[in-house]
């Protein structure tokens, strides 16, 4: 927290996130810290779709400097961010209780994400962020066969019993029943100058952070406030082929296949013939053109304090 600076803690809350709805069960632990702490509080409980974006913009707008605790799981995170982006007054804490948590296996797996208190007393980094089509994301837009997995599983995690990491699955075997490969036309700002390439491809992605999908290692070189985008594209091939590669990019094994092809750069321009699905830590939407474009340290995201055990 920003020295001499009074700051009103938001904890937004989806009530649906996580086993035994973990999220709820921070409401406690929540008011306890602040009974015995300095500070002030508002606790909020989404009730619908993209309740998350509509309270994180309402105190955001307000102008005094706030820090939104997004309590939830990957998509809770994005609403939050698009809710609250552009409002320089605004911090984002992420409190993780969805199956998947992509976002913060960025960072060093020893720091205390799901502690109140940790991430109360923990500071600002400013990290890059990626518009597509005027949709913000902190960490990978995908398109093609992954992005209609993602689709898929939301159809997946309405089963009883389905975790998101088994409706993830569930819908990597139903897609690998349907055509697969997208006909892309690519425009890449890299580097090292424009690259324009067209193919058909199985699947690509805009990438900030390294994980999605319940911990694909897809961008295992991204960097989170490096200023530059890790762009990849993988041929189309067999679906036999396609089982292969699936556990190689899981582990994050892929970058020197023959099928893959990355670089990195600042603006990507992708069209095509029909609408491709694309998919934002979670969230899809189907479109003929999609631009990616890198916002450099454009949010204020949270790393908790860690205090190292004797």
């Amino acid at each position: 927290m920003r020295q001499g600076v009074l700051m009103k803690h938001v904890f937004i809350i989806n009530p649906a996130a996580g086993k035994n709805k973990r999220a709820l069960g921070l409401i406690p632990e929540i008011r306890e810290y602040f009974e015995k702490n300095d500070g002030e509080h508002v606790i909020e409980v989404t009730k619908a779709p993209m309740d998350a974006a509509r309270l994180a913009g309402l105190y955001a707008q307000k102008g005094e400097h706030v820090r939104l605790y997004s309590c939830g799981g990957d998509g809770t995170l994005m609403e939050t961010l698009n809710g609250a982006f552009g409002c320089e007054n605004t911090e984002i804490a992420c409190i993780p209780c969805g199956s998947a948590n992509d976002y913060i296996k960025n960072f060093d797996a020893a720091l205390p994400f799901k502690s109140v208190g940790a991430q109360v007393r923990g500071e600002a980094r400013q990290v890059d962020t990626i518009d597509c089509n005027g949709r913000i994301s902190f960490n990978i837009c995908c398109m093609g066969m992954d992005a209609d997995v993602a689709d898929k599983m939301r159809y997946f995690k309405h089963f009883p019993l389905v975790t998101g990491r088994l409706a993830y699955n569930l819908a990597v075997v139903y897609m690998f029943f349907q055509p697969i490969g997208r006909r892309l036309n690519v425009s890449i700002e890299t580097e090292n100058g424009m690259v324009e390439q067209e193919g058909n491809y199985l699947f690509s992605l805009a990438a900030s952070g390294q994980y999605y999908g319940g911990g694909y290692h897809g961008a295992p070189q991204a960097v989170v406030d490096d200023g530059l985008l890790d762009f990849l594209f993988v041929d189309s091939v067999s679906h036999i082929k396609a089982l292969g590669f699936i556990k190689r990019y899981k582990a994050g094994k892929h970058l020197d296949m023959p099928i893959v092809h990355s670089c990195r750069g600042n603006k990507m321009v992708v069209t095509s013939p029909i609408p491709v699905t694309v998919c934002i830590d979670g969230e899809c939407f189907s479109e003929k053109e999609i631009t990616f474009t890198i916002r450099k340290k454009s949010a204020r995201f949270i790393i908790p304090e860690y205090v190292k055990k004797l």
